[in-house]
């Protein structure tokens, strides 16, 4: 698909896998306000898309995922924060990555500042051996958005996440494992594979089903009551889907099978 930004590029596979891919491996993927602006062009796109169930985001190259923004613009004032969720169609997710469907994060090499924070945009984080990650704002003069220290906060917990917020340190993908920054740490050469094989078991199920869990998922974290009615709705919107019916059928049958998303 056609972004609008020669950095980052967006295409749809045959199993309904959405991929979108940072491209700017001079500067180690470093974001560009273009690329942000891009980024919710794609997020809207794959959110209106019925084809898309499971999107990926990564960087190009072997040397990182995203290195942070583009100091020089940054700088400058092009970045600020990223697009707001709610310029994006109606979505149970937040943040850099609201799509409203499941996203996977594919993290080799750097993954650092806001680079983290779309990474932590995510549902599920999958990193190579080689992957580290950290926040600098302290060690630039900035304050880190409260979105993405929310969503740190919620994964690692308090201790650790001032740890990383005030030491602006690095940490490598073992200690990222250990404290549950990142889902699994693969070896790098098994990373793409394992990455889009979970992608592909993840298109398979009920699309509903995804929208229900990741409601649910937000509003546990978030601890938000007004999140309840949406919750309950995107519950029973499942139970009462053709989906359903199609699951109940199929496990009766021994079949696979085979969801619409209605």
């Amino acid at each position: 698909m056609d972004t609008g930004c020669d950095q980052l590029h967006a295409t749809v596979d045959t199993d309904g896998i959405g991929t979108i891919v940072f491209d700017n491996p001079a500067k180690h993927n470093a974001m560009t306000g273009d690329m942000l602006a891009a980024l919710g062009r794609v997020r809207q796109a794959f959110a209106a898309d019925p084809e898309v169930r499971v999107v990926v985001v990564t960087g190009a190259g072997e040397k990182a995922f995203i290195s942070g923004a583009d100091i020089a613009q940054l700088g400058g004032g092009q970045i600020t924060t990223p697009p707001p969720a709610a310029s994006v169609a109606p979505s149970p997710t937040r943040g850099t990555l609201a799509i409203g469907k499941p996203v996977l994060a594919m993290i080799r090499g750097y993954c650092i500042g806001g680079g983290l924070m779309v990474a932590l945009g995510a549902d599920i984080r999958i990193c190579s051996e080689d992957a580290s990650f950290g926040i600098p704002a302290a060690k630039l003069g900035v304050g880190y958005p409260y979105e993405a220290t929310s969503t740190l906060v919620s994964l690692v917990g308090p201790g650790q996440a001032a740890e990383i917020l005030y030491t602006g340190r690095r940490i490598d993908a073992r200690e990222a494992e250990r404290i549950g920054l990142v889902n699994r740490v693969v070896a790098t050469d098994a990373l793409e594979t394992s990455v889009y094989d979970m992608a592909r078991e993840i298109a398979r199920n009920a699309p509903l089903s995804h929208i229900a869990h990741q409601r649910s998922i937000h509003a546990a974290v978030s601890g938000r009551d007004d999140e309840q009615p949406g919750v309950d709705a995107a519950i029973q919107a499942a139970w009462a889907s053709d989906d359903f019916k199609e699951g109940a059928s199929a496990f009766m049958e021994r079949r696979d099978p085979q969801f619409r998303g209605a």
